[in-house]
């Protein structure tokens, strides 16, 4: 499986889906925080939500049963990586290398799927699922690696903005 998020322009703060080039909702981020909404095609609706005001962990919760989806925070000060609760299992989103700006999940010692960006101008992403049967990674779990993709992504754009 392969999700993208797209802009429709580089100011534009809303972002289509799209599930194997297949349109399946949108969202938009929140003015003054880190949260995000989600419409899907299927009338489900998400939000991706910020638990706290000074940490970085977040929950994608499914607006019509407040079922909490999926979770995660990072696993440290100092540290790019980020501790995933999907769906799938417990796994961690982990920086590639220093001079890239993929990440790839890691269920255990596999690697699940990768995040990366699609160009600079639309500020859009795309999460890849690396197991041809799609047994490791349903779609939910590719929407919550992605919108933490999202989060680091924007935080980098806001420190190069302030610096």
């Amino acid at each position: 499986m392969l999700l993208e998020a797209q802009s429709a322009n580089c100011f534009s703060s809303r972002y289509v889906l799209k599930l194997d080039e297949r349109p399946i909702g949108q969202f938009r981020g929140r003015w003054f925080r880190e949260g995000i909404d989600i419409r899907l095609t299927e009338r489900l609706q998400m939000r991706f939500e910020k638990q706290s005001w000074l940490g970085s962990q977040f929950q994608l919760i499914d607006t019509n049963t407040q079922e909490t989806l999926a979770d995660g925070s990072r696993a440290g000060f100092f540290t790019g990586t980020w501790n995933l609760n999907l769906r799938s299992g417990p796994a961690q989103l982990v920086r590639v290398s220093l001079f890239s700006s993929a990440y790839e999940v890691k269920l255990g010692e596999r690697i699940a799927a990768r995040a990366t960006r699609i160009d600079w101008c639309s500020r859009g992403w795309r999460v890849q699922d690396y197991d041809s049967d799609g047994s490791l990674l349903d779609a939910t779990d590719l929407v919550f690696v992605g919108l933490i993709y999202h989060t680091i992504l924007q935080r980098q754009r806001s420190q190069q903005a302030g610096s």
